[in-house]
């Protein structure tokens, strides 16, 4: 995972990718079969298309695979959902930083307003540690 691109709705993930890392969190590893029984619940989607948005996750770095002989990969995230979140906050800031510098971070402190209070307070106890 060296760099993130944000998707339509201010999402790191698709639609599809999303279901697809959830599903494989919840499982923990999984073949394509496997993964598309749990797609499938709440959204139509063909073998190959889930097939093929697996395979571009493993090439982003999103997922890991090994192949299981017959052709078939098993398939499981290369990180926790924390260990994915953490990273790709902190990749997606550091852009932004770097981007739009001052503008960011102001948008990002008008952000706070939506946060619960508990978070807030562990945000203002972590800042004053980095001083």
């Amino acid at each position: 995972m060296n760099r993130i691109a944000v998707q339509k709705k201010g999402k790191v993930l698709g639609d599809l990718e999303e279901t697809i890392m959830n599903a494989l969190w919840k499982l923990g590893t999984g073949t394509v079969r496997d993964v598309l029984a749990i797609v499938e619940r709440t959204r139509d989607a063909a073998y190959t298309t889930v097939m093929t948005v697996m395979s571009r996750m493993t090439e982003k770095g999103y997922l890991c695979r090994k192949e299981l002989g017959n052709g078939s990969f098993e398939y499981k995230p290369c990180h926790s959902r924390e260990e994915f979140y953490a990273k790709t906050s902190r990749m997606l800031f550091s852009q932004l930083i770097r981007s739009a510098g001052p503008v960011a971070v102001a948008q990002f402190v008008d952000a706070l307003e939506e946060i619960d209070p508990k978070q807030l307070a562990i945000l203002k106890e972590r800042l004053k540690r980095k001083k």
